[in-house]
């Protein structure tokens, strides 16, 4: 980050280019691995050549990035069964027009846990 002296003040400016480099430096960083903690990120970040940052100040350029933290779900694998059935459904389904598929009702099925409460580590 390059930091220089205001020209009439104490105040140090930071230049806008410069956080711009900062913001991909840490994009980067996140997509490495995009399990890593931001204690992790953060322990990265700072081993590199710029100065350092705080934890609060990467999550915080985290979610002004869009980059929002969640838990990481664990999902059965696909059987053997269940790979058949899909693609034996898609060939079904591959030579349907597009007025077929506005019909179709599409729903999301993920599961949401409101009664347990479990503190885990989240990632981003």
């Amino acid at each position: 980050m390059t930091v220089t002296p205001a020209v009439d003040a104490k105040v140090l400016v930071v230049h806008a280019s410069s956080k711009k480099k900062d913001v991909r430096r840490l994009s980067c960083l996140v997509k490495q691995n995009r399990r890593h903690t931001v204690a992790q990120l953060t322990t990265q970040y700072n081993a590199g050549p710029i100065a350092s940052v705080s934890e609060h100040t990467v999550q915080r350029t985290l979610l002004d990035m869009g980059l929002c933290n969640s838990r990481p779900t664990r999902v059965p694998l696909l059987t053997k069964r269940h790979r058949q059935l899909r693609l034996q459904w898609a060939q079904e389904h591959q030579d349907w027009t597009m007025d077929e598929w506005k019909r179709v009702a599409w729903s999301d099925e993920r599961r949401l846990s409101e009664k347990k409460k479990i503190f885990k580590i989240r990632l981003f």
